[in-house]
């Protein structure tokens, strides 16, 4: 399994942001992560709408973090940015599209197997992911 740009990506924001002291700019956060400001600004936007961040205007504003890593999941990510995980199409969103889903017997398999998967990506939270050298395993530098 391999998870979006966007999911990769808010966890390397979110890590930067629970290791400032203050807001932080999209600029300040483009330059730590190495992302065009663009992709930090959609990535920072769908976290502010999601409740774990907050936009502070004003001089000495920024992105603040308003919920602790450690209660973010990995799940709760990849829900936000992928849909949530779904190991075929008849798991998702566009479960209708099969022609075969009434007489389909892997169906089930599939579901059963998304819901286990994003189970355990749910029973991750994200301060777990930091190693206790101070880097991160997005390959950041914590202070």
């Amino acid at each position: 399994m391999k998870f979006s740009v966007k999911t990769r990506y808010a966890v390397r924001i979110l890590f930067e942001l629970s290791a400032a002291d203050a807001p932080l700019s999209i600029y300040h956060l483009s330059d730590r992560t190495g992302l065009s400001p663009r992709v930090a600004e959609d990535i920072c936007t769908q976290l502010r709408y999601e409740g774990i961040s907050t936009g502070i205007v004003g001089p000495g504003g920024g992105i603040r973090l308003e919920v602790p890593l450690g209660e973010i999941s990995l799940g709760r990510l990849v829900k936000l940015f992928e849909g949530g995980v779904a190991f075929a199409v008849c798991c998702g969103d566009k479960a209708n599209d099969c022609p075969n889903q009434h007489v389909c017997e892997n169906r089930a398999v599939w579901r059963k197997l998304s819901a286990k998967i994003q189970e355990e990506l749910d029973a991750i939270p994200l301060d777990s992911l930091l190693l206790r050298q101070g880097t991160c395993v997005a390959g950041l530098s914590l202070k």
